[in-house]
């Protein structure tokens, strides 16, 4: 019953408290600690000390521990010379607790809001570092807790999917890291192993495989069916055409043979972005993955239930799409395409700069575009611009490039707009044969959707907006119109983006990705609980 009540008790504490704003920039000051030197803290720290120090002591150092399980080093937290001091006789030492109070604050506070800066990985990543919890709010959580140094830390951990998900796969591949680090090895084979090779390398590659949750029916040394849908699969998340084979020394053996501790800090890092979102997603929301380059949207609606997937095509590592939260506001059919700054200067200009007057005509005839100042008050010859002195920087580009709506507008018939200042949005594309191959971070930062019908039905659904009203609205073959269509959105629906590079699927496969992005290093460099 005890259990019973506690689990209530924070059923019903916990949602209220974390209805925290995820942009909120911390306050955050230093002081020297007897166990590493400065240590990031927030607000009144007698207060926060009274409140842990009602916890256990032991309680406190097996929950320390085992904050592997959330992707941190215990080390960092329960030192060696903490341990050895409670192996003393310590554990009765106020000294001891003053110090354990210190680290497991440090913890609490490192995993409710990350230790690593979001603004210091890149200018993708639109995060501040995230207030701690009062001491109010903490007090409240230890209390609902019943006091237990575990359960508190579950509270405070984040709760959103994506970060389970990660943590799921940490708790499957952690165990198995020997001391060094290292999984128990492959035998190496000099040979190109395919479908139906028999060689002793198979075994390992096998059991690595089940390792990573894919099925493996046969423990034995030949390269089977089993083998060939799972290398296939590994080859389309290393963005490469799935040829079916592991050639020593190749891209299919290097990921095999990526260490084991390579892969939990890999994970570590994802479960770190993480850290910067909400604790909790809303009911309604969209996820996408920029490293995995899919969409998920899940709506919890009672009675109602619905769930979605599918292919995106995002920022390119030099033009990256941004890790953030967002809402769609509106749903726009037969968008106009005002051309991004970047895409103009580095793509537009560069096209046009060395053309013929003639030449400038009929590419703007050909694309549909439209030269506009930058007031939309007047639309202008573009063979009266000089581009090539916008090029060289000795002409002001005081306009605009404008596409007008037609079934090859590069945004296609759909738009989702959002709420971000940094012009991107979710959108149809006229290039949808790219959504066939396994490398589709093509973007300029934009995010296109493989299914952009089906989630404009979804998000109009009880308006007069139904996917006949879409189909008949939309611009068809050879149109090119004069206008949009721009429909608000009544319930405006969370968009969540992240470069997570690992995730467990719903398959309970273990997916790992290169990090296009590389933001991994950078968020493993700062972090104070790096493995």
């Amino acid at each position: 019953m005890g259990a019973l009540r506690t689990a209530s008790l924070l059923a019903l504490v916990i949602p209220f408290l974390f209805q925290a704003k995820s942009f909120a920039q911390v306050s955050t000051s230093s002081f020297d600690t007897d166990i590493g030197g400065p240590t990031t803290v927030v607000g009144n720290q007698p207060d926060y000390y009274s409140i842990i120090d009602q916890l256990y002591i032991d309680d406190m150092r097996t929950a320390m521990r085992n904050i592997w399980n959330h992707g941190l080093n215990p080390k960092a937290y329960w030192t060696d010379d903490m341990e050895w001091s409670y192996q003393k006789g310590g554990g009765y030492s106020r000294d001891l607790k003053y110090r354990a109070n210190q680290s497991y604050l440090q913890l609490l506070q490192d995993l409710y809001g990350g230790s690593a800066d979001p603004q210091m990985i890149g200018y993708d990543v639109k995060f501040v570092k995230k207030n701690f919890l009062t001491p109010k709010q903490l007090a409240a959580i230890v209390l609902a807790s019943g006091k237990r140094a575990d359960s508190v830390i579950e509270a405070v951990a984040p709760q959103n999917p994506p970060y389970l998900s990660v943590k799921e796969a940490l708790k499957k591949i952690y165990p198995n890291c020997a001391a060094n680090g290292q999984w128990i090895p492959i035998t190496p084979s000099k040979k190109t192993l395919k479908l139906n090779s028999k060689d002793n390398a198979i075994l390992g590659i096998k059991k690595r495989l089940a390792l990573l949750g894919y099925k493996i029916t046969n423990m034995d040394n030949l390269f089977d069916g089993d083998v060939l849908t799972a290398v296939n699969d590994i080859q389309w998340n290393l963005r490469m055409k799935p040829d079916g084979i592991i050639s020593p020394g190749g891209r299919t053996w290097n990921f095999l043979n990526i260490s084991c501790m390579d892969r939990v800090r890999q994970m570590q890092a994802d479960m770190e972005k993480m850290r910067w979102f909400p604790q909790n997603f809303e009911d309604r929301y969209i996820f996408i993955n920029l490293a995995m380059t899919y969409f998920a949207l899940v709506d919890k609606t009672p009675g109602a239930p619905t769930t979605m997937s599918f292919r995106t095509i995002n920022g390119r590592p030099d033009r990256k799409s941004p890790t953030m939260r967002d809402e769609i506001v509106t749903v726009i059919f037969n968008p106009f395409w005002v051309v991004p700054p970047t895409v103009f200067m580095q793509d537009k200009v560069e096209e046009i700069k060395n053309l013929q007057p003639y030449e400038i005509a009929a590419y703007f005839a050909q694309h549909n575009y439209e030269v506009w100042n930058k007031a939309f008050t007047k639309r202008l010859d573009p063979t009266t611009i000089d581009w090539w002195g916008i090029s060289q920087g000795t002409s002001s580009p005081d306009i605009y490039i404008r596409q007008k709506p037609h079934l090859g507008n590069a945004l296609g018939v759909i738009k989702f707009e959002l709420t971000n200042s940094f012009a991107i949005y979710l959108h149809d594309t006229n290039q949808r044969e790219l959504f066939i191959e396994p490398q589709r971070q093509l973007s300029s930062g934009c995010i296109r959707l493989e299914k952009p019908f089906d989630l404009a039905e979804y998000i109009l659904q009880g308006t007069q907006w139904n996917r006949a009203a879409i189909d008949a609205v939309v611009a068809k073959p050879g149109e090119v119109l004069s206008k949009s269509t721009e429909v608000p959105v009544k319930m405006k629906l969370p968009v969540y983006t992240a470069h997570l590079t690992s995730q467990m699927s719903s398959d309970g496969i273990i997916r790992f990705v290169d990090d296009s992005y590389e933001q991994n290093g950078l968020i493993l460099r700062y972090m104070s609980a790096a493995f």
